[in-house]
């Protein structure tokens, strides 16, 4: 990316809300860019398509009326549960999607100064919308036998959106107390280069939160993080100590108004990171 490492300041959590990141790249609309992403990747980005994967994330995150619960609440309900108790502190969710999990987390630890990363504009575009505007959206979802909602947001003054690589931070070294991740790591082109930016950002004593499938999209994914108990001993070769693992968290995602799903056996962990 080739952005300069911001000098860490004395004491980041007295920092106001939304001040750890940068000067960005560019920005689009009112989402600060620290990538430059081309057109070649916009148009290959699946995330980038309105009205098929966004909309169908919507319909994931931000209908739990229409459907009567959300189907993403174990994932929720472990990282509530693993966060730290205390009154500040800076979390970032990369990969945060429509931004559910960070905009839960915003508004249960209003104390808290969280950030959204996520490589798709279009995702971001509508959570920064609906979390921190309050703009009502209307998902296209006729094609799963939903009816289209208005789906009206609250405002989160605590809550902060930006595109970035997931491999590649916007934040200075060691200033966050928490690095949660979820449905992202058997994405990313190197799983071992995001785990180490994930360090990186994070003060010592700081937690990593992770649920993934490990679902990966090339072979050499499956070769080298499946059975899971190799992600587990890459981790704690590099000095993580862990705190929590369960194999499998459950996660039912439903396809459509019929109940057609997919179940995800997904790994969950928690690591801190050592040393001072």
């Amino acid at each position: 990316m080739g952005l300069p490492s911001a000098p860490k300041p004395r004491n980041v959590s007295d920092l106001p809300s939304g001040q750890l990141l940068p000067a960005p790249i560019s920005w689009r609309r009112d989402i600060p860019l620290y990538y430059n992403k081309t057109a070649a990747e916009y148009r290959a980005d699946v995330y980038e398509r309105y009205d098929e994967l966004v909309s169908r994330q919507m319909a994931l995150h931000l209908t739990d009326e229409l459907r009567g619960d959300y189907p993403f609440q174990p994932v929720l309900d472990y990282v509530l549960r693993q966060l730290p108790d205390q009154d500040r502190a800076a979390l970032t969710d990369v990969g945060c999607s429509l931004g559910r999990i960070a905009a839960e987390i915003a508004q249960r630890k209003p104390g808290w100064d969280v950030y959204g990363l996520d490589f798709s504009y279009q995702m971001l575009r509508h959570a920064h919308d609906y979390w921190k505007k309050g703009v009502t959206l209307t998902p296209h979802l006729a094609r799963y036998g939903w009816e289209n909602p208005s789906l009206s947001g609250p405002q989160v003054t605590n809550l902060h959106f930006a595109l970035a690589s997931g491999q590649d931070l916007p934040f200075a070294d060691e200033t966050l107390d928490v690095v949660i991740n979820t449905f992202l790591l058997d994405r990313l082109p190197n799983p071992a280069r995001g785990l180490a930016e994930w360090r990186r950002v994070l003060r010592p004593g700081g937690k990593l939160i992770m649920v993934t499938p490990l679902n990966f999209l090339s072979p050499d994914g499956w070769r080298n993080w499946n059975p899971p108990v190799k992600l587990l001993e890459h981790l704690l070769q590099q000095g993580w100590t862990l705190e929590d693992w369960v194999d499998p968290l459950e996660v039912r995602e439903p396809m459509d108004e019929r109940g057609n799903a997919v179940v995800w056996q997904t790994v969950a962990g928690v690591f801190t990171k050592d040393g001072q």
